[in-house]
C-alpha cells in the first residue's frame, strides 16, 4: 500500500513539474476598446491575498498585463472589478483547472460589454457592463 501512495505521488510530481516546464507564466490582460480618446478603463484585480491595487488604462494605450504562475495545490483565481464611468463588473477573470492552461487570457472592454478573447483566438462577448445608480 505504501508503494502504491508513493508511486502515485511521484507520478502526480512528475505531470506536475512537466506542466511547469511546459508555461511556467499566464498572462492576464485587460485592453481599452472603447471609441474615443477620453474613455479610461479602470482595473481592480486581487488573488488570495494579493491585492493589485487600481490602475487606469487609457484609450490606445497597450493593455494592463498581470503575470502568474499556477498554484497547482491550492488552484489560482482572478477576481477583478473594471469600471468605465458608471458601468461596471466584478467577475471571476481567471480560474485555474486540472489541467493547466498556457498562454494569454484577454479582457476587452467596449461600448457595449466586456469581450474574451484567449491566446489570440477570434474575441466574444461574455458580460454586459451593470450599471450604478446614480442620483
Amino acid at each position: 500500500m505504501n508503494s502504491f501512495f508513493f508511486v502515485s505521488l511521484l507520478v502526480i510530481a512528475l505531470f506536475a513539474g512537466l506542466n511547469e516546464a511546459r508555461c511556467a507564466k499566464q498572462v492576464l490582460a485587460f485592453q481599452n476598446s472603447f471609441a474615443s480618446s477620453h474613455d479610461t478603463l479602470q482595473v481592480h484585480c486581487k488573488s488570495g491575498d494579493n491585492d493589485l491595487g487600481v490602475h487606469f488604462v487609457k484609450f490606445s494605450d497597450p493593455a494592463y498585463n498581470i503575470r502568474f504562475g499556477d498554484d497547482i495545490i491550492r488552484g489560482t483565481y482572478w477576481n477583478c472589478f473594471i469600471q468605465h464611468g458608471p458601468k461596471y463588473l466584478n467577475f471571476r477573470a481567471y480560474t485555474s483547472g486540472l489541467s493547466k492552461k498556457c498562454g494569454q487570457f484577454t479582457w476587452i472592454a467596449k461600448k457595449d460589454g466586456i469581450y474574451f478573447s484567449e491566446n489570440g483566438k477570434p474575441e466574444e462577448k461574455t458580460f454586459d457592463w451593470t450599471c450604478k445608480y446614480i442620483p
